[in-house]
């Protein structure tokens, strides 16, 4: 006999055409009345979206209502978690994801037990290590929408591989998605057309006895008389029916033994849109998220473990509260950019509030180590955050009255420079009383330095002034040992020892009829390529710089009307980079946009012509063709563009070529070019009948009582700058390229004291006379891993009063043996809730390990 679990569940968006206020409010009443019906029917259960923010959100408004909500969370009743937010999963690094699962399970047992389960019901698409993210949580299984290709996967219920094979869960998709049972009625004609209908969807693939019907939809109430509704529904219908949650069904799946098997990412529109072009959708947001991401992971966190080994106390809870604005911002609907302007700006406004909290916490280690190790006024101390000793080029920033500072016996340059103007009639107080004094003047100097650090930790450096600025002349080639960039009518060739690239750099501009839920082109657009028209270059010992500028007029927009026959020139640059000894090129390509609806791309040549490449995923790498199929039938055209995680990579049996980036969120490979996406700009939310996204417009525009919804904002005119290197090598090896990819950024903490501008340190004018206890010391280093142990995180304990956390990964495709010798005493292997695992101290292919070491 067939049974049917139907589920009663509200699928939640904190916020969307709405604000995350608006959606607080509905709350109110809708959270409310669920828990007053829950209280009167104690068969009901509800499942409030699996994540604990609008729960949160909700009780600050209703603290009254905490103790009964943690009844019915006791009782089974309301099941929450385990997610913060309903995250992305495609846009954002598996660390992000992590987090995401660790602070909702947090916040969740605050209220008791918390649904064990990969909830995310609309996220648009998932990379394929959420088994690793999943299992590292202590969750087993997956229930999802969107992103399945049945044919591929071999059923709706399967088990789902990590890239490594190790990682596995049981996952659930619902075909037809999270509201196939809406509004469940207990009428003929609903169980008729409606649920037999969906049931006999789902039993055409699906041979086994047990069969998944959520109930619910966007904001939706709860459905009341929910065990009277399903009594009547039983006397109409086919099959036998009952009352389910989540986890019980989960339950059912996971014992049986015939579920198919599949390894890879679920990114295919075939039932639902994954909007597979919303990776360069409203950049600002997205480049604005992966800047405090990486500021958490590779800084922030790091620096409270340093901080935490010299007595330096700053509350856990900083970098939680820096964590949930950026984890707000990830929601599937906001990080993919599908909102509206005034909502955007919310999402920008939480960033910035990230940012903030973030420069804070580095602000006050630097300035409390500082005054703890006696910094003087002629030093500066630089941090690094890494478990790897260093010696290497690093940037750092100084103020000095002197032009040309420099570090005592370190090779360095100027990379930039800023004179501020002396003033006259500055108030200085003292204890005698005020006084009028001039200000001298000063300079604020961005260098390369090449510095030897120890592994997490710091080390005090004498600053000296240099003679004189050391740049050498030369025409329109810069090269170090590994590269000769030249630059000649328009055109960049790049030359390593074997081989050369000619006309390797191109930009294009298309326009771009989507939304801001998709790129899509426009019937008749006129494509083109942007030159560059003048190069200038910069030589020193320790690094060259090429800056190649170019205009070009374009159309102010080719798909609004109105602007028909109209044009605007833009300026755009790139700045190359060649560090002495790096085998990486550096690039930062600057767009000053003044037109409308469009889209940038940069265009990298590789002479690497294939069918597929190789892209970096969360903790690992994957395979993805170039190859577009031809699906009619799919909800939306499956362009083979994709989101960039970390890398691309081309390769054949002589070299490879792969690009690295923290900044760019979408490639596309054709032939033998890579193409990043640098900008996509649009003015509506959402648009019908686009060529890659046939039918109804995305976003209920075109729903009925809905309107259209106009977005300027997401035009995104101004400067936007993003950074990226280049790799050429003879025999890809994915750890390294993921090394290079953790080393592109080149800035490291560094403070100094000084005088001359108490707000360049946005604190230090008012950290005044903290309590210090003094200790001797110039250097500290916490912990020194080898080089090939490849650290995804480190940070203090969050379940745990003591101790910290180092999570590391393998990108490789053998077992990874670890040294537990290395980590100290009484040292543990755990997952991201910190709880002790069993098996040997190693880390299984493309996945992760996190060990517990004691302060």
């Amino acid at each position: 006999m067939i049974k049917v679990s139907i589920v009663n569940h509200t699928h939640w968006d904190r916020e969307w055409y709405f604000s995350a206020e608006d959606s607080i409010f509905l709350s109110d009443k809708l959270f409310t009345d669920a828990i007053v019906e829950l209280e009167n029917n104690h068969d009901a259960s509800f499942t409030l979206d699996g994540q604990i923010s609008i729960l949160d959100d909700y009780l600050e408004i209703r603290p009254e209502m905490f103790d009964r909500v943690k009844s019915l969370v006791k009782r089974g009743q309301l099941i929450i978690g385990p997610w913060f937010t309903q995250p992305d999963a495609l846009h954002i690094k598996g660390e992000s994801l992590i987090r995401n699962g660790m602070i909702g399970i947090l916040d969740s047992k605050k209220y008791g037990k918390y649904l064990n389960v990969g909830y995310l019901p609309d996220t648009f698409g998932f990379n394929s290590q959420m088994p690793v993210i999943l299992n590292h949580l202590g969750i087993s299984s997956f229930l999802f929408w969107r992103g399945l290709d049945v044919k591929k996967v071999g059923g709706y219920y399967f088990n789902w591989k990590s890239l490594g094979k190790k990682d596995s869960v049981t996952a659930i998709n619902m075909p037809q998605g999270y509201s196939t049972g809406i509004l469940l009625d207990d009428s003929q004609g609903y169980v008729d057309k409606r649920l037999d209908n969906a049931i006999d969807f789902i039993r055409k693939v699906e041979k086994g006895n047990d069969i998944l019907i959520p109930s619910g939809n966007d904001q939706l109430d709860i459905i009341k008389k929910f065990g009277k509704k399903m009594n009547r529904i039983n006397d109409l219908g086919k099959y036998e029916y009952e009352i389910s949650d989540y986890q019980s069904f989960v339950d059912k799946i996971s014992s049986r033994l015939d579920l198919p098997e599949y390894v890879g990412e679920l990114i295919d529109p075939t039932l639902a849109r994954v909007h597979r072009t919303s990776s360069s959708s409203r950049m600002n947001i997205k480049l604005e998220s992966e800047k405090l991401e990486m500021k958490l992971i590779k800084t922030v966190e790091p620096m409270l473990v340093i901080a935490n080994e010299t007595g330096v106390d700053i509350s856990q809870q900083f970098v939680i509260r820096a964590w949930k604005k950026l984890l707000e911002s990830q929601a599937h609907d906001s990080m993919a950019g599908s909102v509206t302007d005034s909502v955007e700006r919310d999402i920008v406004h939480r960033i910035k509030e990230g940012q903030q909290i973030a420069d804070d916490i580095i602000n006050m280690i630097e300035n409390l180590i500082a005054r703890k190790i006696q910094l003087k006024d002629d030093e500066v101390l630089l941090f690094n955050t890494t478990a790897h000793r260093v010696n290497k080029f690093r940037e750092i920033t100084l103020l000095t009255s002197k032009k040309y500072p420099g570090l005592e016996d370190c090779e360095g340059d100027v990379l930039s420079q800023e004179y501020v103007e002396p003033r006259e009639d500055v108030l200085m107080q003292d204890e005698t009383g005020d006084h009028y004094i001039k200000e001298n003047g000063y300079y604020i100097t961005k260098i390369l330095v090449k510095v030897k650090l120890p592994a997490l930790g710091f080390k005090v450096f004498k600053i000296v002034n240099n003679d004189s600025e050391r740049q050498k002349s030369g025409a329109s080639t810069i090269y170090n040992d590994e590269y000769t960039l030249s630059f000649n009518e328009g055109n960049l060739k790049i030359e390593t020892l074997d081989d050369s690239i000619d006309d390797s750099l191109l930009i294009e501009d298309v326009p771009n009829d989507g939304d801001t839920y998709d790129f899509s082109p426009l019937k008749n657009g006129q494509r083109r390529i942007l030159k560059f028209s003048t190069c200038s270059t910069r030589k020193f010992d320790s690094f060259s710089e090429m800056i190649l500028e170019g205009s070009a007029d374009l159309p102010m927009s080719q798909v609004q009307k109105k602007y028909k026959g109209k044009v605007h020139s833009v300026n755009y640059k790139m700045s190359i980079y060649l560090l002495k000894d790096s085998k990486t090129v550096r690039f930062k390509f600057e767009f000053d946009n003044k037109v409308l609806d469009h889209r940038v791309r940069i265009g990298l040549k590789t002479k690497i012509n294939s069918e597929s490449h190789i892209a970096s995923v969360p903790f690992g790498f994957i395979e993805r063709t170039s190859v577009q199929k031809n699906e009619p039938e799919w909800a939306e055209v499956p362009v083979c563009i994709y989101p960039f995680d970390e890398s691309v990579t081309l390769r054949n049996s002589e070299k490879y070529v792969s690009l690295v980036s923290n900044d760019i969120s979408e490639y596309q490979q054709e032939k033998d070019i890579i193409w990043l996406t640098a900008l996509s700009t649009t003015n509506e939310l959402g648009k019908p009948n686009l060529i890659y996204r046939p039918g109804r417009a995305s976003g209920d525009t075109t729903k009925k009582g809905h309107v259209m919804i106009q977005t300027p904002d997401a035009e995104m005119l101004g400067n936007i700058t993003e950074e990226f290197g280049l790799i050429i090598g003879k025999k890809i090896d994915e750890e390294k390229i993921k090394k290079q990819s953790n080393d592109l950024s080149l800035s490291i903490p560094c403070y100094q004291y000084q005088d001359l501008n108490l707000f360049y340190k946005r604190l230090d004018n008012k950290i005044q006379f903290p309590d210090i206890k003094t200790i001797d010391i110039k250097e500290l280093e916490v912990l020194n891993l080898p080089d090939d142990y490849l650290i995804s995180s480190i940070y203090p304990t969050y379940f745990n009063k003591s101790g910290y956390i180092v999570r590391l990964e393998n990108v490789n495709g053998t077992v990874k043996q670890l040294d537990k010798t290395l980590f100290g005493e009484g040292v543990k292997k755990v997952n991201a809730l910190e709880k002790a695992q069993k098996g040997k101290f190693d880390i299984s292919p493309m996945s992760v390990c996190s060990i517990k070491v004691e302060d």
